[in-house]
């Protein structure tokens, strides 16, 4: 960062006081010749270079008592940082509990997340145990109402009582809930909820049963959430 001097300030603030006598006296001397093309011109371009040099002055005018106040700021931290010392203890202390909040919550969700997928997997077994089952007695799911059997891609399915049961992507199952979650609390603008849309799209057309997990809380301001990540998006 450019230091400002006070020195570089004073001689701002008198070129653009010497700018702005021209511009004066250009301006007397237009009014005495107002048909004087050159007198026009010559208040033209003095009025120009004092508005310059005045805008000028001012910014560095800004900059320098910026400067002196952060210096002030910076030499009096340490009486600062020593008067709030409570309020620094009881912030590290707040944080450092809500991070272990977010630890729990995640070793909880790990562990969630894992259960999904072991019943996915474990209803895939059953899927294809029941069809081989069912092949096995010569019932197919072609023609009847129950039987079982591999499709052309070699996935199992199996028919009870007209009702189809398929093997689903097990994994995309936790995607499925990342994306319902994520979509209900910060929005379905937020990159995430867009990045797993189509995984969780084709998981539910996979897996009817997952019509009837119950919906998840809606954020207080998903809309404003939504409505912040579409302006994100619009000025990209």
């Amino acid at each position: 960062m450019v230091k400002v001097s006070e020195e570089q300030v004073r001689q701002a603030e008198v070129r653009a006081a010497e700018a702005e006598e021209s511009r004066v006296q250009a301006a007397r001397k237009l009014e005495l010749s107002p048909y004087s093309d050159v007198a026009a011109l010559e208040h033209g371009e003095a009025s120009r270079l004092a508005a310059q040099l005045a805008a000028n002055a001012r910014e560095l005018r800004q900059a320098f008592e910026e400067q002196v106040a952060e210096e002030r700021r910076r030499s009096s931290r340490p009486e600062l940082e020593k008067a709030a010392a409570g309020e620094i203890e009881a912030a590290g202390v707040a944080l450092a509990e809500r991070e272990r909040g977010i630890v729990e919550a995640l070793e909880r969700a790990q562990e969630a997340l894992v259960g999904v997928l072991a019943a996915g997997e474990a209803y895939n077994a059953v899927v294809q145990a029941q069809a081989d089952a069912l092949a096995g007695v010569g019932l197919d799911v072609r023609g009847g109402e129950s039987g079982g059997d591999r499709t052309s891609l070699n996935r199992f399915r199996v028919k009870v009582k007209g009702r189809m049961f398929e093997e689903l992507d097990a994994a995309a199952l936790g995607a499925w809930v990342l994306w319902r979650v994520v979509e209900a609390r910060a929005g379905r603008f937020h990159p995430l909820a867009s990045g797993l849309e189509w995984t969780a799209r084709a998981a539910a057309l996979e897996a009817p049963v997952l019509s009837g997990v119950s919906a998840v809380e809606q954020s207080r301001h998903p809309r404003l959430a939504d409505a912040f990540q579409a302006v994100v998006r619009l000025r990209r």
